[in-house]
This record gives structure tokens, C-alpha cells and sequence, in this order.
């Protein structure tokens, strides 16, 4: 019989392989997002979400963006039916270095934590609907998107220099978004495509759109970071 310990790390280490490594990506039981998504707050304020990224017996990291926060000595998290934890940088990747948002943070007090699995965004159509599943303390149900663009400055050209470099290569969606949001996975069909950033309004639009950094982009910043090595063995 094996050990369900072993069973549990090594599923969790797996799932930040296949984000690193798509192809080697299988389908996963549904998961309760809903559940899953955790408040990082600053001081006594939640201000952004977040989701598990990786898990064992030394705890879990949970992924969220980094432009809301930078990167300080420690956060606090928030997690439905835990006790409120310390959270601690483990690396990031930042738009004015990598041109990618992304922080990662570790909780000791949470090991063998279930992890969200990633899917691939250019496999996306225009007009699918995936869903924003942010912390309640911003809103208190799942909010629907429709896929518009995988990348910002691509589907509007006619404005290449208006993006800074934090906002050039994010997933455009067609639905609400509001402050707080940020860090909030959008899922499809129990996959993470992207987290969330925020909304633009491009030229000549009536409305405004909301996009997140995709997974694709997670995944080249987990490589560069180097973040197997860094995953507790």
C-alpha cells in the first residue's frame, strides 16, 4: 500500500511540472475554486487573491500578482476555514524586470494543501466563457468572462505604445472587473488559464475589458526563477 503522505507531495510537485511542461498535462478531477482561493492582505486589509501553486509536508505556496504588493518581508493569508497565517516571499517575477506579475508566497502552517491545475491559454477561442472566482471579501459570487484576445497589444495595434510593460502581453475578456480582483483565477472547465490584473479601456472602446496575466506567462516566470529548485524537497 503507498504511503499517502508520498502520494500527496508527489501529486502537488507534479502539478508545478506540468505547468512548466504542458505537454506532459493530464485531466484533473474538478476542484472547489471557490474554496481554493486565499485573501493576501497587507497589515489587517485584504487587497489581492490568490491560489495554491505547490504543496507538500513543509506546507504550501500560493501564487498570486505581485504589482499590488511588491515584495516585503511577510504577508498575511487568508484562507476559509483556516486560521489566519504568515506568508512569506519565496521569489517573483516583476513587469519592470521580466514583464510578468507574478509572487510567490509560503505558508508552513498549511501542508498538503489540494493545488489548482493550469490549462493552456492558446488553446482558447473567441467568445469562451470562463469564470473569475475572486476573494468574497471584494465580491461575493463567481463573476463570468468571455475570451477575447490572448494578447493585449496584438489585438489592439493600432496602439502599440500605450501599454506599459506590465499590461503588453496580458488574456483580454469581455466582463466585469473590480478593484480586489487582482490575483483571482479565471477558469475553465476546472483549469487556471490565467490571474487576474485588472481592466483597460482601449482606444475608441466604449467599455472597458478585463485581463490577467495568463499561464503561459506563470510558467516561462516559474522557469526563470528556477522554482523546481526551490520547492522544499
Amino acid at each position: 500500500m503507498q504511503n499517502p503522505v508520498l502520494v500527496i507531495l508527489t501529486s502537488q510537485i507534479l502539478s508545478v511540472a506540468m505547468l512548466i511542461n504542458p505537454v506532459a498535462a493530464e485531466s484533473a478531477p474538478s476542484l472547489d475554486f471557490g474554496a481554493m482561493v486565499v485573501g493576501i492582505a497587507s497589515d489587517e486589509e485584504v487587497i489581492v487573491a490568490g491560489v495554491p501553486l505547490t504543496s507538500g509536508t513543509w506546507g504550501t505556496d500560493y501564487i498570486t500578482v505581485s504589482h499590488a504588493l511588491g515584495v516585503g518581508p511577510k504577508y498575511g493569508l487568508v484562507r476559509d476555514g483556516y486560521a489566519r497565517a504568515t506568508a512569506k516571499p519565496v521569489a517573483a517575477c516583476s513587469a519592470q524586470f521580466h514583464n510578468i506579475d507574478v509572487l510567490i508566497l509560503r505558508v508552513s502552517t498549511h501542508p498538503n494543501t489540494a493545488v489548482v491545475e493550469w490549462g493552456d491559454p492558446t488553446g482558447l477561442n473567441s467568445g469562451d466563457e470562463l469564470v473569475i472566482f475572486p476573494r468574497r471579501e471584494f465580491y461575493p459570487r463567481p463573476v463570468t468572462l468571455r475570451f477575447v484576445h490572448l494578447d493585449l497589444r496584438e489585438w489592439t495595434i493600432s496602439e502599440p505604445l500605450v501599454w506599459s510593460s506590465e499590461f503588453r502581453h496580458v488574456m483580454v475578456a469581455d466582463g466585469y472587473s473590480k478593484p480586489g480582483f487582482s490575483g483571482s483565477p479565471w477558469v475553465r472547465q476546472g483549469k487556471v488559464y490565467g490571474l487576474h490584473k485588472g481592466s483597460v479601456r482601449p482606444q475608441g472602446q466604449a467599455r472597458w475589458f478585463a485581463v490577467a496575466e495568463t499561464a503561459t506567462n506563470v510558467s516561462q516566470c516559474l522557469k526563470l526563477i528556477h522554482y523546481e529548485d526551490l520547492i522544499p524537497k
